[in-house]
């Protein structure tokens, strides 16, 4: 009788602990993509969300600030696939979010001279796709945030893939500014 009421209790336990795990799921936005410009404006394509926000700020936590509250949801980073660069000096911005946003190592970095403007008229899966057979053609080189970092740090430059707005890919050089 005692195992019954034990092994009942662990059951109940169980199913309520997930009850209220996956109502969390839906309190938070989950960030798929962000093109960054020069000028401050971070455009957010998120996982469960069909439509984009664009947002600027004093920096990047800022604009993300801004998402939140026009989103009405915190946001995670930490399953965020693209970030779309249009600027010359990329250093700051990809360190600051791969340290204080808790990216995923695997997160991919491209270029684009209109990154929001990229993001808000197609689907970030698109966007990803293209950049994944690009590097598996040779078109592209690998471009993680590791191997980007990596190379701005050692280097003042790495080589990222490039998305242009007519759906093709390439490869080009960002740099970071010295001293």
């Amino acid at each position: 009788m005692n195992r019954f009421f034990y092994s009942s209790a662990a059951v109940l336990a169980l199913i309520s602990a997930a009850g209220c795990s996956s109502g969390r799921i839906h309190e938070r936005s989950y960030l798929r993509a962000a093109a960054v410009s020069e000028s401050g404006q971070l455009t957010f394509s998120f996982f469960d969300e069909d439509d984009t926000i664009a947002c600027s700020g004093d920096d990047a936590d800022s604009a993300k600030s801004s998402a939140e509250l026009i989103g009405g949801k915190p946001i995670f980073t930490g399953y965020t696939e693209l970030i779309i660069i249009d600027g010359k000096d990329s250093l700051a911005i990809l360190d600051h979010m791969l340290d204080s946003w808790k990216l995923s190592p695997s997160c991919t970095v491209v270029y684009s001279d209109n990154g929001g403007e990229l993001l808000r008229n197609n689907d970030a899966e698109l966007l990803i796709g293209i950049t994944e057979q690009a590097v598996k053609q040779g078109i592209a080189p690998k471009c993680d945030i590791i191997t980007v970092l990596g190379e701005l740090c050692r280097r003042g430059e790495a080589e990222v893939a490039e998305l242009r707005t007519d759906g093709s890919a390439g490869s080009c050089c960002v740099y970071c500014s010295v001293g």
